[in-house]
């Protein structure tokens, strides 16, 4: 106890002497107490960064006793270090301003006032400067509630002296336990001296005398956001101090707000202890810094808010660069199919490229992808390509997928596109001759005519196998064609042919079926040879049609003899004769001069025409 009561008086003694050598700088021009927090009473947003370190508040001495306990950190401000042993204030008490007792001495020796309010220290005390000519020996203050229907009024009593004389001195209230509750009174002091001298100040000052919150273990965390650091962690412990009881206790379950670019939120735990993740997402991609912030509301008895700043923080941005790694620079793809490309999206940390994950990237409007594990990628256009182009990799540039900590970046690479061959067989038939009539167009699926224009004709008996080549030409320069060749065999199907190149496909052309029947003559002879004119000349021979792979009879069918006379271009139908049913046949004409002779037969239906062998007889 001999301990406590000297530490307890020399500190009394030191913020007397403060109070009393300088009073005049102990108010601002309102009245009130220069320098005092104004978040303690007003409910706008501070923006003071706290610096202070953590320290407990505890009495120096470090046991209880109506000492005042160290100074709460100003409520808009927020501070971890407790008040030194030495309890000279930074921010003098609050109460409108009296003369100074040092300075002027009343007339009539009765005591006069000079500061008046709440310790700094602690606001459950109440300091009054007092002066008299005679040694003052009570002092004493009536606390009446500014809010309330039925304000109360509670005396305090028992003031010692702390600093100065009995003349000349502050003096100190005990804890005033006794008030209702928090919130804010007005103050009348009384004193007494030694002469029996009495002094009465009515409405002295007003003070506050509300919970303080003391700050400790604070943490915001890390110093830098960057690529590999995009998360902010708030952590530390939060108590009240209780101005009326001297108490200290934990914040518990009270909720706070954290401010990153986004908002989140946490509730103390029963120790008073937070630990709050942020992820802030940056306002546009070229963001330099983000302000952290954690703050809460306190209720105050007359139903206001106080807003109480926890803690803040401006961490700086750091933007790493990126790359994109194909896996290949060019590919050769088919028309028809579509163009994809891989590889891995990195980015540069502490001088080393590292696989990037969750990156977005585009290439072209519609293909769309996020990189996997070890920054791995696949983009595939949904669409076409109609020729050979370039393609562009690149880090997405839509500011709600974007990540704002990697600079863009991109990668291209080629695609050649193998043209598919498009060849029309536009119109076809097969004519009596045998004759194939075909007519149509070549072109590629980028637009162009090929520069290989040579087309295969092939044929196949059941349209699915077996198919042969019969032939080949060449379109024109445009890449039509209107042409006739024979077929020997004009049943069937037949199609166009292009063999490709190392840019365009090979293709074929739809198909044709015809079903044409092909007919023949053998065995003709035109005779006797030589044979004397007037003489008869007898013509013979056969028949046939062509049935699967076998030659058979063609009977009672019509064949045509026609002689073209030596040195003569025309030919002249002599007569005709029908052919047995097993397709034999005999004429017989008067020789007249010398000539060829050859039977025809002209089909009708579904047949081809037949032209027998041409047999010269010489007339004498």
């Amino acid at each position: 106890m001999r301990t406590r009561s000297l530490v307890s008086a020399a500190v009394s003694a030191a913020l007397g002497a403060a109070l009393l050598a300088a009073p005049a700088l102990a108010y601002g021009a309102d009245g009130g107490t220069s320098g005092q927090d104004p978040a303690a009473t007003a409910t706008t947003n501070p923006a003071a960064d706290p610096t202070s370190t953590d320290t407990p508040t505890s009495d120096p001495s470090g046991a209880p006793s109506d000492t005042p306990s160290p100074s709460a950190p100003p409520v808009g401000e927020p501070s971890d270090t407790p008040t030194s042993a030495d309890p000279t204030p930074s921010d003098p008490p609050s109460g409108d301003p009296t003369p100074d007792p040092s300075s002027s001495a009343p007339a009539d020796g009765a005591p006069v006032f000079g500061s008046v309010g709440s310790d700094p220290s602690d606001a459950g005390f109440l300091t009054v400067a007092v002066s008299s000519d005679s040694a003052v020996t009570e002092v004493s203050a009536d606390l009446t509630q500014l809010r309330g229907t039925d304000p109360a009024t509670v005396a305090v009593t028992g003031f010692t002296l702390v600093s100065g004389t009995p003349q000349d001195g502050v003096w100190r209230s005990p804890r005033m336990s006794q008030l209702p509750s928090y919130g804010s009174y007005d103050v009348t002091v009384s004193a007494q001296d030694s002469d029996g001298d009495n002094t009465s100040s009515a409405h002295a000052t007003t003070v506050d005398v509300e919970p303080k919150p003391v700050f400790a273990d604070r943490s915001i965390s890390p110093a830098v956001l960057d690529v590999e650091h995009t998360h902010v962690t708030l952590s530390g412990r939060i108590s009240l101090f209780d101005p009326i009881t001297g108490d200290t206790s934990p914040l518990a379950g009270k909720e706070l707000s954290a401010t990153a670019e986004n908002g989140s939120s946490a509730v103390t735990a029963a120790d008073g202890s937070y630990a709050i993740d942020v992820t802030p997402k940056l306002n546009g991609l070229n963001a330099t810094s983000v302000p952290v912030s954690l703050s809460f509301w306190i209720a105050n008895p007359d139903g206001t808010n106080t807003y109480v700043l926890v803690d803040s923080k401006t961490l700086p941005v750091v933007v790493s660069p990126s790359r994109i790694r194909l896996d290949h620079s060019s590919v050769r793809i088919k028309f028809g199919a579509k163009a994809s490309s891989s590889g891995v999206v990195e980015y540069l940390y502490d001088g080393t490229w590292r696989p990037a994950k969750g990156v977005a990237l585009d290439m072209g409007y519609y293909a769309k992808a996020t990189s996997g594990a070890g920054g791995r990628f696949t983009l595939t256009n949904p669409y076409i390509p109609y020729d050979d182009s370039t393609f562009t990799v690149e880090t997405s540039l839509d500011s709600y997928l974007a990540d704002p900590y990697l600079k863009a970046s991109h990668a291209q690479f080629k695609v050649d596109v193998i043209n598919r061959t498009n060849i029309c067989f536009c119109s076809s038939w097969i004519d009596e001759y045998s004759d194939l009539h075909i007519q149509g167009s070549m072109s590629a699926s980028n637009g162009k005519v090929p520069p290989n224009r040579k087309l295969y004709l092939q044929q196949s008996a059941d349209g699915k196998t077996g198919w042969k080549s019969l032939g080949w030409f060449n379109t024109k320069s445009d890449g039509t064609f209107n042409l006739d060749g024979y077929v020997a065999v004009p049943k069937g199907y037949w199609r166009l042919y292009s063999a490709g190149s190392s840019d365009y496909q090979s293709g074929y052309s739809n198909s044709v079926h015809f079903n044409r029947t092909a007919t023949r003559i053998t065995g003709f002879n035109a005779g006797p040879e030589p044979v004397r004119k007037g003489h008869t000349v007898t013509t013979t021979g056969t028949l046939q049609r062509l049935s699967g792979t076998k030659w058979v009879a063609f009977g009672k069918q019509r064949v045509y003899i026609l002689f073209q006379a030596k040195g003569k271009k025309s030919w002249t139908a002599l007569g005709s004769v029908k052919a047995d049913s097993h397709g034999r046949f005999t004429a017989r004409f008067t020789a007249k001069q010398d000539g060829t002779w050859v039977g025809v037969y002209l089909s009708s239906g579904s047949y081809v025409d037949a032209e027998s062998y041409h047999d010269y007889v010489d007339v004498r």
